[in-house]
């Protein structure tokens, strides 16, 4: 029998996918997890007919969509731009900290400034861990590190140990280094994902838009928010076996250095687990490539000192939120986050920046064609465990449940990198994003049409579902707690979670059509019948 043209794109794309995703998994795996490449691609093939079939129908809802009358004047490239610059005055704005406070009282700013209505700053209290002072020594040698956070803190003097190495921390690597009251040495993989082949030969992708033909069959990134061997959100009790950092915790160790081994560069200021949960055992990022010489006199058993000082207090951070009421009280959410481990220009000053373009444009329309209200929450605490987002929608049942979609946008008008001789090198391409989109047709309707109208750079619209119940975005806390309709844009670019995310990053003149995207897509939503 001859074989349908889907079939054969199918075979091909797991002749070209299989030898990738045997590169990137580990037999130390939890293999029921959909954060790894393998169980992502076995879910996804199996799910292509349905896949297949939602497209068509969304594509045929997609023609008589209705628009929305006029255009939407979005800011220019410049003024986004201009807002991402003042979000990136200090250091860092992470959680409860003094920059994270003054970003959200700027926020809170400028939306007052555009005429919001009902401006609120909404407490939610943490703990905030501040590291102090870090740093490793092997036999009396320096060693760049970096803090893994909310782990333990040392004495001023650090604790001194042998080195214990578990690759990456199999039950046997582990008995037979024997590690307690040893500094461990592991290694921390991450899956590599490869996305053209996956997306583009197996229609997976309910939709692309891609201008620049920038997603090629060749597309693959590292997933570097994917530990997979100490992903987070865990604790002793209930920490998976291959979590390296608890087995190394329940097996008496004193301390733990992790690797970035393909973190594509020597970075190591890796930030995450970035789950709120506070940890006992002090630990260090190492780069990959100092990596290969610690490895090295770990296997020599030499010693080493760690050293992690710091705090931990009570405090909170802020949800800021407001309103523009529309001629029904049916919501459009949309929301980014104000929170970033560092400068963050990219995570997520330009998350933040594309929400005050649209509260910036939507409050310029005339409230009789506002047909719909809008609400934009900037949440804090993404990295808290997403926390803000969770209270968000536990504490305002009354807006979800009248939200018609949820439109998250993080990270959008990044620079794509690679690796050069140890450092970021820019591309020149625009970094890959996608768009989680729910599985209802009507919404992937909704961004079929705003792409053709209102193209975005190397986007991919993929189901919500992908990796787990819930995007694996800010959108997951909006979505888990209260089950709305979402359409999650978001970018991650090698540097994503670590101290390179600089200005620099931006790519501005991609700025304003980004925003231009989402006002169709926002205008669409608020034209759509029901």
């Amino acid at each position: 029998m001859k074989k349908s043209p889907p079939t054969i794109a199918i075979l091909i794309a797991i002749a070209m996918l299989l030898p990738l995703v045997a590169l990137s998994e580990t037999e130390t795996l939890e293999r029921t997890m959909n954060t790894n490449v393998l169980s992502t691609v076995g879910k996804l093939i199996a799910g292509l007919p349905e896949i297949w079939k939602t497209k068509a129908r969304a594509r045929a809802i997609a023609r008589d969509l209705p628009v929305y009358p006029s255009e939407v004047q979005v800011p220019e490239s410049e003024t986004i731009f201009g807002w991402i610059s003042d979000l990136c005055s200090f250091p860092n704005r992470r959680p409860g900290t003094a920059g994270a406070t003054t970003a959200e009282d700027w926020i809170a700013e400028r939306f007052r400034e555009f005429g919001l209505e009902g401006v609120t700053l909404e407490p939610v209290p943490i703990t905030v861990w501040t590291a102090e002072r870090w740093s490793l020594t092997v036999d009396g040698a320096p060693v760049p590190a970096f803090f893994v956070v909310n782990t333990g803190f040392t004495g001023p003097e650090g604790v001194r140990a042998p080195l214990a190495y578990v690759g990456e921390g199999g039950a046997a690597d582990f008995d037979r280094a024997q590690v307690k009251g040893k500094i461990v040495v592991a290694d921390v993989p991450f899956p590599k994902l490869p996305y053209g082949a996956l997306l583009r030969l197996t229609g997976a992708a309910f939709d692309f838009s891609d201008p620049g033909r920038d997603i090629t069959l060749g597309s693959s990134q590292y997933l570097n928010f994917v530990r997979q061997n100490f992903i987070g959100g865990s604790s002793a009790e209930n920490a998976p076996d291959h979590d390296v950092y608890w087995q190394s915790v329940k097996r008496g160790a004193v301390g733990i250095l992790l690797i970035l081994r393909d973190q594509p560069s020597n970075s190591n200021s890796h930030y995450g687990p970035y789950d709120g949960i506070m940890k006992p055992m002090p630990g260090l990022w190492i780069g990959k490539h100092d990596g290969i010489k610690l490895r090295e006199r770990a296997r020599a058993g030499a010693e080493a000192t760690l050293t992690l000082t710091g705090s931990t207090a009570p405090g909170v951070m802020r949800n800021v939120w407001g309103v523009l009421p529309g001629e029904s009280d049916e919501v459009i959410l949309v929301t980014s986050h104000s929170d970033s481990p560092f400068v963050g220009a990219v995570e997520d000053g330009a998350g933040v920046a594309q929400v005050l373009a649209q509260a910036w444009a939507w409050a310029q329309a005339p409230a009789a064609e506002r047909t719909r209200t809008l609400v934009f929450v900037i949440d804090s605490g993404h990295f808290y465990g997403s926390l803000g987002a969770h209270e968000f929608a536990r504490m305002h049942p009354d807006i979800m449940k009248r939200v018609r979609v949820l439109i998250t946008l993080e990270h959008l008008g990044a620079k794509e990198v690679k690796e050069k001789d140890g450092v970021y090198a820019e591309t020149g391409r625009p970094a890959f994003t996608v768009m989680f989109t729910s599985r209802d047709p009507r919404i992937i309707a909704t961004v079929m049409k705003a792409f053709d109208r209102k193209p975005a750079p190397a986007t991919a619209s993929i189901p919500f579902d992908f990796f787990g119940p819930a995007p694996t975005s800010d959108a997951a806390g909006y979505v888990l707690v209260s089950g709305v309709p979402v359409i999650s844009w978001i970018g991650c670019p090698y540097y994503l979670l670590d101290e390179y995310d600089t200005l620099d990053k931006i790519e501005v003149k991609d700025l304003k059509p980004i925003a231009q995207t989402v006002a169709e897509l926002i205008g669409i939503h608020m034209v759509m019948k029901d």
